[in-house]
């Protein structure tokens, strides 16, 4: 695979993020979902993608009480969502009236800057 390739297939789950839509790669021979983090491995022929439900769970949390970047003014989460299609996504929580609780339903959506974020999927 040529280093062409690699960055076609990592750059294009950021393509569809960029436009607002969440999709999912999938290996074209087996079917199966491919985690984002294994993307440099596969030539973007071996891909086919697909529109994610958006729907998953939280997997794990941090809260920041200090800031890291400017854009991000504590205190702010970073959240680990399992999507109910399989892959991780590293992202932030909003809309939460109440704490964080893992294992809590979430479902995705883009904010106002055009970020992926996740809300409770009973607050969507």
């Amino acid at each position: 695979m040529s280093m062409a390739d690699i960055k076609t297939t990592k750059t294009q789950f950021g393509d569809f993020i960029a436009k607002g839509e969440l999709w999912l790669p999938y290996e074209k021979q087996t079917g199966a979902v491919v985690q984002l983090t294994d993307l440099e491995i596969y030539a973007p022929d071996e891909l086919d993608w697909k529109r994610a439900s958006g729907l998953g769970k939280l997997a794990s949390y941090v809260v920041f009480h200090r800031e890291y970047h400017p854009d991000f003014k504590p205190p702010y989460n970073v959240s680990i969502v399992r999507l109910d299609e399989g892959p991780f996504l590293l992202s932030s929580l909003v809309d939460l009236s109440g704490p964080h609780k893992i294992g809590m339903a979430v479902k995705a959506r883009f904010d106002a800057s055009g970020r992926l974020v996740f809300a409770p999927a009973t607050n969507t």
